[in-house]
């Protein structure tokens, strides 16, 4: 529209300007036509007749006339909707809606875990990509303990380790990083858990990197502390019973999900969000690793920020004894396995 505008102000000067000259144009047949926007603009022989003459002011206002519609057409682009083929106008209204807000914080009043997006809190961390897992006790392979309880989606969400010598006898044993890591939780608990540790792993698999958290509890006594890097193999704690609460044995749990933290009743307790920890260890024995550090998110725990650890006391009923019978008839097993190996 701009452009049949100036075109036709352009022509009318040229028109006015070969009436005043009172001159016949020639113009060669073939280029008599000139295509504008698919109109073709007719310049024709003028007459020899002397037709009105046109001032100099009167061209003026001519050019004012022009000028004025150019800047009307301009306004109708900028504020008028544009037609669907028209895409710089388009682009510029897209780019108003969707002007930068600022991020929405999670309602602390919302127990949906769905609706909780992971909080960082810009505290970041880096570790090595982990070149493979070991199983926690008796490192690499558990040598002389046993799988006492396994994991059960909706039950139990980890793995209870024990040495092979029953009650008590492995209280204080060794318990080793499954793999290359960062401390992100370190800490007493209380209640039924005890003394906690949870360390993030980065590791490399088809789809790239990925991070898990393992998760060791019912310690007797904490080596490590938030925050650092620990190897595979590497000695982070010792095997307790959650302050007398049971018989010594190792809570081990793996976890897909590195929002969950100490706060497992607000997400779904099964493999959407947990691994078997013997099958995750078993199926990553060896990984592929450069060496290179990975950054990794510490502060990923969105529900933990609301507990008062200090105000949590220890549970004191009663010990179980090991738990149950599911857990003797582990321990028989896994005696009887050991046995046939020895000979």
């Amino acid at each position: 529209m701009v452009g049949k505008v100036v075109i036709g102000a352009l022509v009318g000067v040229l028109v006015s300007v070969g009436a005043s000259s009172a001159q016949q144009v020639e113009v060669p047949r073939e280029k008599a036509g000139v295509v504008v926007h698919s109109q073709t603009v007719a310049i024709v022989e003028t007459s020899h007749s002397s037709p009105p003459k046109v001032s100099i002011e009167q061209m003026r206002q001519a050019g004012a006339l022009a000028a004025q519609k150019v800047r009307e057409e301009n306004h109708e682009i900028e504020t008028d909707a544009s037609p669907p083929d028209s895409p710089a106008p388009q682009a510029k209204k897209q780019i108003s809606a969707n002007a930068v807000r600022p991020i929405d914080r999670p309602s602390h009043e919302s127990d949906s875990a769905a609706a909780q997006p992971i909080s960082f809190s810009g505290q970041m961390a880096f570790t090595k990509l982990a070149d493979g897992f070991d199983l926690p006790v008796g490192k690499p392979d558990g040598r002389g303990y046993y799988k006492a309880r396994g994991m059960r989606a909706q039950g139990h969400l980890g793995e209870d380790w024990d040495g092979v010598g029953g009650g008590d006898t492995d209280l204080g044993d060794p318990v080793y990083a499954i793999g290359d890591g960062v401390v992100v939780f370190a800490r007493d608990c209380h209640q039924g858990w005890g003394n906690v540790i949870i360390i993030r792993h980065a590791y490399r698999d088809g789809l790239g990197v990925r991070n898990v958290d393992s998760l060791y509890g019912h310690l007797q006594k904490i080596l490590v502390h938030r925050g650092q890097a620990v190897r595979r193999g590497q000695q982070i704690a010792a095997i307790g019973n959650a302050h007398g609460l049971y018989d010594a044995h190792l809570h081990l749990e793996v976890r897909k999900n590195i929002a969950i933290g100490m706060s497992r009743d607000k997400f779904a307790q099964d493999f959407s969000n947990y691994y078997d920890p013997s099958e995750f260890i078993a199926s990553h024995r060896h990984l592929q690793t450069s060496g290179a550090s990975y950054r990794i998110a510490m502060n990923t725990f969105t529900y933990d920020s609301r507990i008062h650890w200090d105000q949590l006391r220890n549970y004191s009923h009663a010990r179980t004894g090991g738990g149950s019978s599911e857990s003797a008839y582990a321990l028989k097993k896994a005696v009887a396995s050991q046995s046939a190996t020895a000979h």
